[in-house]
């Protein structure tokens, strides 16, 4: 890991999670208290996005933070934000600590829901707070085993992060989970059913904010650093050039993804599971949340009061 740097910022930190045109919006954003990732994700947009994505900046200027985000939450009082986008939310913890603080920092704002979006489970500052505000969801980004060994270099196994989860979720955290990307490659069907199988030893469904599906899609420009990576099964489905530029799964194909997952976790952990697309426009929700109303501010009110109802804990 490349030791990394503090740097004031200036500019806004709080931004729109970014939406590809003809996405539906979740009405998600992020912050940018930090960028770079010390994980080696061959699907990672960080590749590309960044100069050097292994070199970490912080922006140690809270009180600047502190004054935005007051003002940002008078005009969008139920917002749902973020710090995983340009960077692991928990895995520079050990070296630039900030996850109490943040903390502390919501606690002031009890309206609003923050996430802490990781692969990481260096969750010690989370378990030591005596008492964890309602509004703070402490998720994972999960892949089958096979696909995290073969993919996601670098990051906390598959089984270090389920026992992290387990942790903070007994700590009285909500959690969230993210099957983002879902990737086709040689038995995916098993390999997905076996995870959601071990996630839901683990998983209490009342103590789940939210849990995002999202197939595997990247720009033109982080193919070179796919093909970069002898064995990487990111190619062994089919893959299209879509409306926004981006490679995806062929519509069917998605399709039969998402329901066959989908499926899976009604089935082994429970109907109500606040279940979202990512990055999918109308049609694909309509095909597999035809129940659920696809527009922004339905999700993110959904998904916002997902989040700050109390959780029974139970099964």
């Amino acid at each position: 890991m490349k030791p990394g740097r503090e740097h004031v910022k200036h500019g806004p930190f709080i931004k729109p999670c970014p939406c590809s045109p003809g996405a539906v919006s979740c009405g998600y954003f992020n912050i940018h208290l930090q960028s770079g990732c010390p994980y080696d994700c061959s699907y990672c947009i960080l590749q590309a996005y960044l100069e050097d994505k292994d070199q970490a900046v912080f922006y140690p200027n809270w009180p600047d933070l502190r004054e935005e985000l007051a003002a940002f939450l008078a005009g969008h009082p139920r917002a749902r934000l973020g710090t995983g986008e340009l960077s692991d939310s928990l895995a520079y913890e050990a070296a630039f600590p900030s996850a109490a603080r943040i903390v502390g920092l919501f606690r002031d704002f009890p309206a609003a829901v923050f996430e802490f979006k990781t692969k990481s489970d260096a969750i010690g500052s989370l378990l030591e707070i005596p008492a964890p505000p309602p509004n703070i969801v402490v998720s994972w980004s999960l892949n089958p085993s096979a696909l995290a060994r073969g993919e996601e270099h670098r990051a906390p196994s598959l089984s270090r992060r389920l026992r992290a989860l387990a942790a903070v979720q007994a700590k009285g955290y909500k959690v969230g989970i993210h099957l983002d990307p879902l990737v086709l490659f040689p038995g995916w069907p098993e390999h997905y059913r076996r995870l959601i199988g071990a996630m839901a030893r683990v998983v209490r469904p009342g103590r789940v904010a939210w849990w995002s599906l999202g197939a595997l899609r990247f720009p033109p420009e982080l193919k070179p650093h796919i093909l970069r990576r002898p064995g990487s099964r990111l190619f062994w489905g089919e893959l299209l050039e879509g409306a926004d530029k981006k490679y995806r799964y062929f519509t069917p194909l998605r399709l039969e993804l998402f329901r066959f997952v989908r499926d899976e976790i009604r089935s082994r952990l429970s109907r109500e599971i606040p279940l979202y697309l990512c990055m999918e426009d109308a049609a694909t929700w309509e095909e597999v949340f035809p129940e659920a109303k696809a527009g922004e501010s339905a999700i993110n009110r959904r998904l916002h009061r997902a989040a700050l109802a109390p959780g029974a804990g139970t099964r």
